[in-house]
């Protein structure tokens, strides 16, 4: 059975773990530093993981840039044993369906990279820039919105 639940600093190793199955092709290795820091946020909010049969298999979230009247997607990803599922749309439509309501009137945004952009298309972003090696050598940056 699926859940979508808040992080909590217990299901950091799951987290990097799943992060580290996602390496090289969806991630760049020198990312992993920033994703780190990130799951060390004190007082993180708006980070969620999802456990299929008891087991933290996905985890992302999101975050707001009030100042461009944005809200940005961070950090999804899904164990790469677990891809193909359906997990990762049911883990973006919960964040979405969150952010919508918890900033009504914003742009929702993210990015993302060659290898992933489709995905995003298909919940209704739009390509607005891409950047070549943006994230790391072969691993270009899609800037993206709905």
């Amino acid at each position: 059975m699926m859940n979508i639940r808040a992080y909590s600093p217990a299901d950091k190793p799951a987290c990097l773990a799943i992060f580290r199955s996602n390496l090289p092709k969806y991630f760049a290795p020198e990312e992993l530093p920033l994703f780190t820091e990130w799951l060390d946020k004190p007082g993180l909010e708006d980070y969620y993981v999802l456990e299929w049969e008891a087991e933290v298999i996905g985890c992302g979230g999101f975050y707001a840039l009030p100042e461009n009247r944005q809200a940005q997607l961070a950090w999804g990803m899904i164990h790469a044993g677990h891809h193909g599922r359906g997990f990762g749309r049911q883990l973006t439509a919960y964040r979405l369906a969150l952010m919508q309501k918890r900033y009504p009137g914003y742009k929702l945004g993210l990015t993302t990279s060659q290898h992933t952009f489709g995905f995003y298309e298909k919940q209704g972003y739009v390509v607005k820039e891409v950047i070549p090696n943006g994230f790391s050598e072969g691993l270009d940056k899609y800037i993206m919105e709905q």
